[in-house]
């Protein structure tokens, strides 16, 4: 017996409203993190998540090349892949997720400076794209902080005779539906801008990765390198590792010489 019209009405309906429901939950979770993210900015601007490790290592000596990976979430969750195929070195990564490049530029001297790296591997920018989608009008003002403060990076690295890989801001993933609301294509477009900008930078010392021949599948990141829109799984991860190795190896090589 086939259920009545009503019968399935009615479950579409309650199908409707589960969805809202599920959609209303994410989003309010999103406002809670989005507002403690504020309120912590606000209380401490700058974060001292590493003073501790930081101590730790300037305590001890050096014995091999150190690599620092410097930035926000997708330089952070390097730290759960590292790179086996880059050769007998010591990874540190410095990244903490939900940074701007306002934030992370005032990490610098502590986080990366005072732990006397050879190569330091830059990977963020794209807290601060995402934010024109919810503050209309910055689209010209957030671009232009956000290539300027990377390369300021890159400059006081280079300055203080370490090799420094840029890597161009990942590709989104498709949006997720709830998040749509929080997003706009002018945001991929900016990446694609700043990216593009990186890419014609010069510098002593300084190197840029064009991470989209390795992520990229047309418009988005591949599919089976995402977690969700901004992350990256750990096959993407070991995409990178393989893909950035020439160039990792050249900077490990070139510090040397310091």
């Amino acid at each position: 017996m086939r259920p009545s019209r009503h019968l399935i009405a009615y479950a579409l309906l309650a199908l409707a409203l589960l969805a809202s429901l599920a959609g209303n939950y994410f989003l309010f979770q999103k406002a809670i993190l989005f507002y403690a993210r504020e309120a912590q900015v606000r209380i401490e601007p700058i974060s001292d998540r590493y003073a501790e490790e930081n101590a730790h290592l300037r305590a001890q000596e050096k014995s091999k090349p150190r690599i620092v990976m410097f930035g926000e979430s997708r330089c952070g969750m390097w730290r759960a892949y590292p790179a086996s195929n880059w050769g007998d070195i010591e990874i540190v990564n410095r990244g903490i997720g939900g940074e701007t490049t306002p934030q992370i530029i005032r990490r610098l001297e502590d986080d990366v400076l005072s732990l006397d790296p050879d190569v330091v591997i830059l990977q963020m920018g794209d807290n601060d794209l995402k934010t024109m989608a919810v503050l209309p009008g910055t689209r010209e003002r957030t671009i232009e902080q956000t290539y300027d403060n990377i390369t300021a990076i890159a400059k006081r690295l280079s300055e203080n005779g370490i090799q420094v890989i840029i890597t161009t801001i990942f590709p989104p993933a498709p949006i997720e539906l709830l998040r749509a609301p929080l997003w706009s294509d002018e945001v991929n477009e900016a990446i694609d801008i700043v990216n593009q900008r990186l890419l014609a930078f010069s510098y002593p010392r300084v190197e840029i990765a064009n991470c989209d021949p390795i992520l990229r599948d047309g418009k988005y990141i591949k599919a089976e390198y995402s977690i969700d829109t901004l992350h990256l799984k750990k096959a993407g991860y070991q995409a990178l590792n393989q893909g950035l190795e020439p160039i990792v190896t050249k900077a490990i090589l070139a510090s040397a010489a310091r």
